[in-house]
């Protein structure tokens, strides 16, 4: 189908049904810790963690009011882990060894850290983006509408899977299921709505031995895999999650993830409209930004942009702040139309683009 409007969802659009902030995953984590430690299954990974975090940064996860601490940010560690592995070096106690694969390791436990936070703390009912597929729906604007999301949660999954049979949910990739009776089955051009999940997807496992993908529909299954490991049903190899981590040096060199952002350059390429929801534009976010610019220049012009990113508390500095990069970004700066709705607003009525 032809696609004239992209909603590209941000960490923002996921905190309003619940979703912690990429600052706060630390806290949630380790608050959770504090309390559930004796009930904790995966308590090696607990350990790991904050042995690590007391080790590394000073912090004592085990006493004291975590409320107070100052924790690094998923940048500044994944990127001090990551640096460490690129240059083949190590630290005192944290071995690269393949015997002692220590910072491998840690790297594989904040991964699961984000998986199973936001699993804990998104399993309340889908309020606000069921809101936005219903109204999509309801303005026969559903079929020409594709989403991009940048989150890992499944939200926007299950709000357009509850609409089935209507349409077909395409992530656009091929997955293991395909090829299984009464499975998830490749979705109809006449009648599909696009999904790519730029950093991975929690209910994505990934067998890097047969190089395939398998969906576990409406299942969060990769917070799972820390304590329950799954086989592939291809090969029998261990799988493991389709994540890209919050991180400076960002690796997109799955095939997979390729296919991804192949078909999210498309669909963007063809769009009149770019619906940015809960999304601020980070100077740092510089794969986006890689990927954004080659659509314009490419097609020659800039598609009309609104921003949809309003929320409670947020100060006139910040909305000015994000303003000005959205607007130095885009050539066509006069098509970048900076709103004051909240993704909640947004979800319920829309925007009016004139």
């Amino acid at each position: 189908m032809k696609i004239e409007d992209i909603i590209l969802l941000g960490a923002g659009a996921s905190a309003s049904e619940g979703a912690p902030l990429q600052g706060d995953l630390f806290r949630e984590y380790f608050s959770s810790y504090q309390t559930e430690k004796d009930y904790r299954i995966n308590n090696e990974m607990d350990q790991s963690l904050v042995q690590f975090f007391k080790t590394f940064f000073g912090i004592d996860i085990k006493s004291g009011d975590l409320n107070s601490v100052s924790f690094p940010t998923f940048e500044e560690i994944l990127g001090i882990l990551e640096l460490a592995l690129n240059r083949e070096e190590s630290f005192k106690d944290y071995s690269l060894t393949p015997d002692k694969p220590w910072i491998q390791r840690i790297r594989e436990d904040l991964i699961f850290l984000i998986a199973i936070i936001l699993d804990k703390k998104l399993r309340l009912e889908v309020k606000h983006h069921k809101k936005l597929v219903n109204r999509l729906k309801r303005e026969q604007k559903l079929s020409k509408t594709g989403f991009i999301s940048l989150n890992y949660d499944i939200l926007i999954d299950n709000a357009l899977v509850d609409i089935y049979p209507s349409y077909d949910l395409d992530y656009g990739v091929e997955f293991t299921n395909f090829e299984k009776q009464d499975d998830w089955k490749r979705s109809e051009a006449k009648k599909s709505v696009c999904l790519y999940k730029l950093h991975g997807s929690l209910n994505w496992l990934y067998c890097p031995t047969c190089i395939s993908l398998t969906l576990t529909p409406k299942e969060k299954r990769v917070a799972t895999l820390v304590f329950k490991p799954q086989n592939c049903e291809v090969c029998g190899s261990e799988m493991v999650p389709i994540i890209i981590p919050p991180t400076f040096f960002k690796v997109m060199s799955n095939f997979y993830l390729q296919e991804v952002w192949h078909k999210a350059e498309k669909a963007l390429k063809q769009a009149k409209r770019i619906f940015f929801c809960g999304y601020s534009f980070p100077d740092a976010d510089i794969h986006i930004k890689y990927i954004l610019k080659r659509v314009e220049i490419n097609r020659g012009s800039t598609p009309e942009i609104f921003i949809i990113n309003n929320h409670e508390g947020k100060s006139d500095y910040q909305k000015k702040s994000e303003e000005l990069r959205y607007k130095r970004f885009f050539k066509d700066n006069h098509k970048v139309h900076y709103t004051d709705q909240s993704f909640e607003n947004f979800c319920e009525r829309g925007v009016d683009d004139g």
